[in-house]
């Protein structure tokens, strides 16, 4: 490692990654209604060299072509050695980081926020204490699986909405804390832990306020429960997640605005929280079976 200090970087402000990058990112989460979460896709030219960096937030390297790589991390030198699609390297805010490459690499790089971090988790560990413990060229299929979804959800323009990437994101920092991090999370028991009078409170706000983006954080506050715990008590109650119960909202407005016919299809998207006109005719049609218009007709 150099002995000079790395460049600490906010993954947060756009284009942080240009002091370490030749390109700018073909995909990026900058200007989107993200909260605790950044992500970019990059593809570099070869040879590909980074300079020791480090970021601010707890970051992911996830490969997603054939490429040979030499890197360092937090000090430790790895030589070069062929990576595949689908492996990663982990390292936590403040990890010193240092890579090249020969070939042209094929990235995501994701960071997540220490303190959304936190709040994530909190219920399951003290986060004062968590640990995460780098790690350099490793296969972890739910990372990839995350990963990918991300990048679909990016190059759609956003189509799934907040409460989609807010899903993702409480999915992945809780797999780290469970599998990358010194301490050993305990169990919580989820008896009791969302009354009916504090469900009816979320159920009234979601229905309250559809035209919005909502975010995961924003309806496990109502009830002051960390964002994970508020998802899978509302999955034991209502039987599906909150991002799926809120499009089934949305389609059940949108059917009873459909009745009045002075009100145009793009008006109607736009009132129940779709801002793509054909993101909200597919869902539609794939939840009622028809389009829009055809039910409309039909009544």
């Amino acid at each position: 490692m150099s002995s000079e200090k790395p460049l600490i970087l906010d993954f947060a402000q756009t284009d942080a990654t240009k002091l370490i990058l030749p390109r700018p990112a073909i995909l990026s989460s900058h200007g989107a209604k993200w909260e605790g979460i950044h992500v970019e896709y990059h593809r570099q030219p070869p040879p590909h060299q980074c300079p020791e960096h480090c970021f601010q937030q707890h970051s992911i390297g996830l490969i997603l072509n054939s490429v040979t790589v030499t890197g360092i991390l937090n000090g430790k030198h790895y030589g070069s050695e062929p990576w595949q699609s689908g492996q990663i390297f982990i390292g936590a805010a403040g990890t010193d980081f240092q890579s090249s490459a020969v070939e042209e690499p094929e990235f995501m790089a994701i960071a997540l926020e220490p303190t959304d971090f936190d709040k994530t988790v909190d219920e399951s560990t003290n986060s004062n204490l968590i640990e995460i413990i780098p790690h350099w060229k490793i296969s972890d299929p739910l990372i990839h699986g995350i990963g990918w979804a991300l990048k679909t959800e990016l190059e759609s323009g956003g189509l799934n909405g907040t409460l989609y990437v807010d899903t993702l994101k409480n999915a992945l920092s809780m797999h780290i804390l469970h599998r990358y991090s010194a301490q050993k999370p305990h169990r919580r028991d989820f008896d009791n832990g969302l009354e009916p009078v504090k469900l009816q409170i979320v159920i009234n706000y979601i229905n309250d306020y559809l035209n919005r983006d909502l975010h995961l954080a924003e309806l496990a506050n109502l009830v002051q429960i960390s964002p994970y715990y508020f998802s899978r008590l509302f999955k034991q109650l209502i039987g599906v997640t909150p991002h799926q119960y809120v499009t089934q909202c949305r389609i059940e407005k949108a059917k009873q605005l459909l009745k009045r016919r002075d009100l145009s299809i793009t008006y109607i998207s736009e009132q129940v929280g779709f801002h793509d006109q054909s993101h909200f005719s597919k869902t539609f049609c794939k939840i009622v079976g028809v389009t829009p218009k055809k039910y409309r007709d039909s009544l």
